[in-house]
């Protein structure tokens, strides 16, 4: 049986003591997985082969989406009776279900996991996030010294597009927060990332009204199935492949093909 294909790539491992008297192994899941369990086993298992000490295996589901039926913290089986048995048990902690209050008084490295925290029945989601990033952003510009601030909230701003789909939202929230997020260099890729992403949805659209606009100078106006192959079409060489193709064919069906 071949296992060279088995990825040996724990999220995060430490070693406790000098030397480590325990391992700890931490995973992190923001979606869910059928299989995580059985890979939580295997670097359980590996790590203790190559340490010989106790490690200790925990699963941090980021968010609901994150729960799977398998993800139940054991992993348990038999082959034949008295024929040796597997019993395997690992933690499973739910961010959601431990109170963001409760995650920005935990160390300092661990706080910005807040955003993703249970936040107060009294708030929305946007008014208890605004709150936590506030409460984040002083803690952190009181305190933080070997861990640099711009980094943290990096991360907890990363962490938020976890509750907030908009890009934008997460921006607003993050707005003035500290002079060095504005600064961190991750920080600033994220946005440019974001910027860049903007353009080419912009220039992707502008296509769109483009070719129809001249089909329909051509051709007459496009059906709904034209418009929506055309409008499905996100790859911008190809959208300029047709606006060069729009003066040598002779209908839409034929632009299309």
């Amino acid at each position: 049986m071949d296992l060279s294909t088995v990825t040996t790539a724990a999220d995060v491992v430490f070693g406790i003591g000098d030397p480590p008297a325990e391992i700890l192994h931490l995973d992190a899941q923001s979606g869910p997985s059928a299989t995580k369990h059985l890979d939580v086993l295997a670097y359980n298992a590996l790590l203790h082969r190559q340490y010989r000490v106790p490690v200790r295996s925990i699963v941090l589901l980021l968010r609901e989406q994150a729960v799977h039926p398998n993800m139940t913290g054991r992993v348990e089986y038999a082959t034949r009776p008295e024929r040796g048995r597997m019993e395997f048990r690992f933690e499973v902690i739910r961010l959601w279900e431990i109170p963001a209050e409760q995650l920005l008084r935990s160390s300092l490295t661990t706080a910005p996991l807040a955003v993703l925290g249970k936040l107060p029945e009294t708030l929305g989601l946007t008014d208890g996030l605004a709150a936590v990033v506030r409460q984040l952003a002083e803690r952190l510009e009181r305190e933080s010294v070997a861990s640099p601030a711009d980094r943290l909230l990096t991360a907890a701003y990363v962490l938020t597009g976890l509750r907030l789909r908009a890009p934008d939202e997460v921006r607003q929230l993050f707005q003035g927060v500290s002079i060095a997020m504005r600064e961190s260099v991750t920080y600033q890729a994220i946005l440019e990332e974001g910027r860049q992403e903007g353009r080419q949805e912009g220039r992707v659209e502008e296509l769109h009204r483009m070719i129809l606009r001249q089909g329909r100078v051509r051709f007459g106006e496009a059906d709904e199935s034209i418009r929506q192959q055309i409008e499905a079409i996100r790859d911008i060489v190809v959208l300029e492949d047709l606006t060069e193709r729009l003066v040598i064919v002779s209908s839409w069906d034929e632009l299309m093909a």
